[in-house]
C-alpha cells in the first residue's frame, strides 16, 4: 500500500477570546484621572473623543437600558458602557451628585470633532431597593444645599443643584447643570431610583452658563441647556429598567 501525503492533525482548540472590558475600563479610568485636571470643556472634549475610541463596540453592556433606547431618545449613536464600581473614580465627570453610590453606565457621542459640536455624555444610575422612597427624600434635600453651624463662626455649606421638580413616575425632579453642564432627572418608581444626567439638550456645543447674580451665594448655577437636558433624562430615564 502506497503511502500518500496527509494533513497534519488538527492542534488543540484556540481559547476561548477574552472580554476587553476590563481593560476599556482601566483605560478610561486613567483617561479620566489625567484629564481631571485640565478642567471645564477641555476635558470634557478630551474624554469624549478617548472615550468613545476605547469603548468602540461595547454597546450594549449596560444591564440597566439598551444602545438602541440611548439613541433613540437623546439622538446620536452612543457607545454605552457599565461603569460598575468604578463609577466613583470617574466621578469628576460623570454627574456624581445624584446616586453617587449607584450602579453606572457612560454613554458618549463623540460628535464631529468641530468646535461647535463637543460630542455628547450621558450618566445612567440605577438603585433599586426598600429604602428608595427615603433616599430620594435625601437626594432631593442634597440637591436642595445645606448649610450646617458647626460652631465658632464656622458655616459649612454645599452649592444647589436642584433645578425643579417635573411629573414623572411617583416622584421626581431635575437638577441644573455640572461642570459639564450636565444636567439631569432623577425619578422615583417604587422601589427603583434612576438618575439620568446628559449633555445632550446642547447637541454637542457650548451652552450659556445662567445665574441670578441677586441670589444667595449658594443658590443653583445652570445652564441655558438645563431644560432640554432634564426633558430628554426624564425620557430615558423611563426607558431603565
Amino acid at each position: 500500500m502506497g503511502g500518500g501525503n496527509y494533513p497534519p492533525p488538527p492542534g488543540p482548540p484556540s481559547p476561548p477570546r477574552k472580554s476587553n472590558t476590563g481593560k476599556i475600563v482601566a483605560i478610561v479610568v486613567v483617561v479620566l484621572v489625567v484629564l481631571i485636571g485640565a478642567g471645564g470643556f477641555f476635558a470634557y472634549r478630551a474624554v469624549t473623543s478617548v472615550a468613545a475610541g476605547v469603548t468602540g463596540g461595547m454597546g450594549g453592556d449596560c444591564p440597566a437600558v439598551s444602545t438602541d433606547d440611548v439613541n433613540s431618545v437623546l439622538g446620536g449613536t452612543f457607545d454605552v458602557i457599565a461603569m460598575g464600581g468604578v463609577g466613583s473614580i470617574a466621578a469628576p465627570l460623570l454627574d456624581s451628585r445624584v446616586l453617587p453610590d449607584a450602579e453606572t453606565c457612560w454613554a458618549v457621542d463623540s460628535g464631529t470633532g468641530q468646535q461647535n459640536d463637543l460630542g455628547k455624555l450621558a450618566r445612567i444610575a440605577r438603585y433599586s431597593g426598600s429604602d428608595a422612597a427615603t433616599r430620594f427624600q435625601a437626594e432631593l434635600t442634597k440637591a436642595q444645599g445645606t448649610s450646617e453651624d458647626r460652631g465658632n463662626g464656622i458655616t459649612v455649606s454645599s452649592s444647589a443643584y436642584f433645578a425643579k421638580s417635573v411629573e414623572a413616575g411617583d416622584e421626581a425632579f431635575c437638577t441644573t447643570g455640572d461642570g459639564t453642564s450636565a444636567a439631569g432627572a432623577l425619578v422615583r418608581r417604587g422601589d427603583l431610583l434612576v438618575y439620568v444626567s446628559t449633555t445632550a439638550g446642547g447637541d454637542g456645543g457650548i451652552p450659556q452658563v445662567q445665574f441670578d447674580p441677586d441670589a444667595d451665594p449658594g443658590a443653583a448655577v445652570g445652564f441655558a441647556t438645563d431644560d432640554a437636558n432634564c426633558d430628554l433624562a426624564v425620557k430615558l430615564a423611563e426607558k431603565v429598567t
